[in-house]
This record gives C-alpha cells, structure tokens and sequence, in this order.
C-alpha cells in the first residue's frame, strides 16, 4: 500500500513559507527515521542529534511517495 508518509510536515514547510519564516536556501534541523521526517525545526537544539538540511532537500524528500 502506497501513503505519503511526510504530508503533515510538507503542509507544515508551505505554511511556514508563506508566513515568511523560511525561504529555500535556509537551514533547518531534521528528526527523520529513514525517509520519514519526525519532525523539523529551525532553531538548533544542541542537545539533539539532528541532520541538518536546506528547506530545498526537505521538501523534495517530503514529496516523495513513501511504501508502507
């Protein structure tokens, strides 16, 4: 069965996008479990072990079909 896994965060980046909060080229930290995002941020926590990535690579990942 095919689900979009990551629609919840990709309608999360649009929102922020048209809020002026992010634009494409800018960092943000990522909590994912393979191509599942947990949860983004775009404040650094330093405690987290987060991956780091442009709001580019995380919207083209978030658009990807996810096999479930």
């Amino acid at each position: 069965m095919n689900r979009h896994m990551n629609y919840g965060i990709y309608k999360d980046i649009k929102k922020d996008m048209r809020d002026g909060r992010l634009m494409l080229h800018d960092k943000v930290w990522v909590d994912r479990h393979e191509d599942y995002i947990i949860f983004y941020t775009y404040r650094r926590e330093e405690s987290a072990d987060l991956e780091e990535m442009t709001v580019q690579e995380l919207l083209n990942l978030t658009t990807k079909k996810a096999t479930r």
